[in-house]
């Protein structure tokens, strides 16, 4: 008689670890032990251990001038695994280059990771300047960026004040009422616009992508500004960008632009400047 062969035990331990970085990457903010502890289950010295694991493998990393913690870099790895296997970035990848060359431009598609935003996706028009060495792997600031304000625009108010006030925190040259300008009219719009802001002489524009899992993308388009000029993003660039990023959402069962915008409640007038303080 074949003898009965027993399921593997469960690492309590890894459980445990993957339970916490579930939490971090469900909430709407950075989480400290206690929260932790409340929704897990776990005894406090020992979310307290876990977490400092965790930091000290590079997944989650602690607040500046807070007890709490968030995610960090560790995970884009992780996050990347994730894109791959639902093919976002080869979705994407034939709507950006499209998009840039209609518009002799460069696009991206960008995650956030702290207070940046990633490039996880690029594509350059093969007439358009070697302006500016923005690629896969680029990081450009949330505040600042068109890239950055649109994925702003397209998280929920909470997450986007959290986020922004970090940002803001961590030594933008963006002033919080300046910031708030942009993502209201980001949000009435459906698209982010930043024009010398990020880098001096680079105009651009984005809109922000919802995934049914609930993650948010952006896609942005822009090149140096005496290609790009305001009058060109205008007329060409913006209508392009909302109907590229419309139909990759459409590709992927998500929604992008003013139809996601609108669906976001506004961030509270003074409260991204009340949490930066």
């Amino acid at each position: 008689m074949r003898r009965r062969t027993q399921p593997p035990a469960n690492v309590t331990a890894l459980e445990r670890g993957f339970a916490v970085l579930d939490c971090f990457a469900r909430a709407a903010g950075p989480l400290g032990n206690g929260d932790i502890a409340e929704a897990t289950g776990i005894p406090r010295p020992t979310a307290y251990r876990l977490i400092s694991t965790l930091v000290a493998l590079g997944q989650l990393r602690p607040c500046p001038d807070s007890d709490k913690y968030e995610l960090a870099a560790g995970v884009v790895r992780l996050a990347q695994s994730f894109l791959g296997a639902i093919d976002a970035r080869r979705l994407v990848r034939p709507h950006l280059v499209a998009l840039a060359e209609a518009c002799g431009a460069s696009a991206f598609l960008g995650l956030r990771d702290g207070t940046d935003i990633l490039v996880v996706e690029a594509a350059r028009a093969r007439s358009a300047v070697a302006f500016l060495g923005a690629d896969v792997g680029t990081r450009m600031s949330l505040a600042s960026s068109a890239l950055g304000r649109a994925w702003l625009s397209g998280v929920d108010a909470l997450t986007c004040a959290t986020v922004g006030a970090d940002t803001l925190a961590a030594g933008s040259t963006v002033t919080a009422s300046r910031l708030d300008a942009a993502l209201r009219k980001a949000r009435r719009l459906g698209y982010a616009a930043s024009q010398g802001e990020w880098h001096a002489q680079i105009n651009a524009v984005a809109t922000p992508v919802r995934a049914p899992s609930g993650e948010v993308f952006a896609i942005n388009c822009g090149g140096p500004s005496f290609l790009i000029t305001p009058d060109k993003l205008h007329d060409l660039v913006i209508p392009r960008l909302l109907r590229a990023a419309a139909d990759f959402a459409d590709e992927i069962g998500g929604i992008s632009g003013p139809a996601l915008t609108a669906a976001v409640p506004p961030v509270p007038r003074k409260r991204m400047a009340a949490s930066s303080a």
